[in-house]
């Protein structure tokens, strides 16, 4: 086959996967809250944040009648009094879809601050879909993975997602990616959860569904991320160099970061366990 039709095979499937997983892939929506704000009535939208000073923050940004399911979630994850919570709700009756910020324009001032003062973030948008499938991305991996794997435990169907996919979440400026340096020299990024409407919409009516989603969250962020992170500094510590992410060179923290999701762990202490191995090198 000619390079030429090669090129158009590839832009096929990249544009039918990226309108398969998003309903907002080519939605240009507001270009800053600024500008949402000065054309939007006031009393259409809501913005509902929870700061306890935590060091984890969880976004959704898309919320109310904007992604049905997406701010039901965050506040369920707020019930465990762990993490701070931000949504910004859609309130409208209808076409909610006009509220719509990209999580790269996303720069609500709330949001923004809670985000640069954490140190790990997660952000839950919604994806198009009837089936149920959670779709995951973000720059942080070892985390993206580790919740992954928690979701998989309960039987839930999660794909990882990556350049080039439009809702990957991996790039700098999207919102989630914006929080705090690890160990002061190192930029982890966050967690971008995209979840199709048919899950969405079980999450919102049925509770079961929600606690057990949300349970499954929790337990990676609470219990087993806590665990991740203190052998993460000690790779950090055995890494040569200072750790910069503008550095073009690639580093020993990445290539363990790296080396860790390569031996494929099947669930989440495997996964744990992969970690001290590699940070013990």
């Amino acid at each position: 086959m000619k390079k030429q039709s090669l090129k158009i095979l590839a832009l096929v499937m990249l544009l039918t996967f990226g309108m398969g997983v998003s309903a907002y892939a080519f939605t240009t929506g507001y270009r800053s809250f600024s500008e949402l704000a000065a054309a939007e009535d006031p009393s259409d939208y809501t913005i509902k944040a929870d700061d306890i000073g935590s060091d984890t923050t969880i976004l959704a940004i898309h919320g109310g009648g904007i992604e049905r399911g997406t701010s039901e979630l965050v506040g369920a994850l707020n019930e465990y009094g762990k993490y701070n919570t931000y949504s910004f709700e859609g309130l409208k009756a209808a076409d909610n879809g006009s509220l719509f910020m990209k999580a790269i324009n996303f720069d609500e001032p709330t949001a923004v601050s809670l985000v640069n003062r954490s140190d790990y973030t997660v952000s839950v948008i919604g994806a198009a879909g009837d089936d149920e499938v959670t779709y995951i991305g973000g720059q942080n991996k070892l985390l993206a993975e580790l919740i992954r794997l928690h979701l998989t435990a309960q039987g839930y169907n999660v794909k990882t997602l990556s350049i080039p996919d439009r809702i990957a979440g991996v790039m700098d400026n999207n919102i989630v990616n914006k929080n705090q340096l690890f160990k002061d020299n190192y930029q982890l990024g966050g967690v971008q959860i995209a979840i199709s409407k048919g899950l969405r919409d079980k999450l919102a009516t049925d509770s079961g569904t929600l606690n057990n989603y949300s349970s499954s969250i929790n337990q990676a962020l609470g219990e087993s991320w806590p665990t991740v992170v203190e052998l993460m500094k000690k790779i950090n510590n055995n890494s040569e160099g200072f750790l910069n992410k503008l550095n073009p060179e690639k580093h020993n923290f990445d290539k363990k970061i790296q080396k860790v999701l390569e031996k494929g762990a099947k669930n989440p202490k495997e996964l744990i366990q992969d970690v001290k191995v590699v940070s013990e090198e």
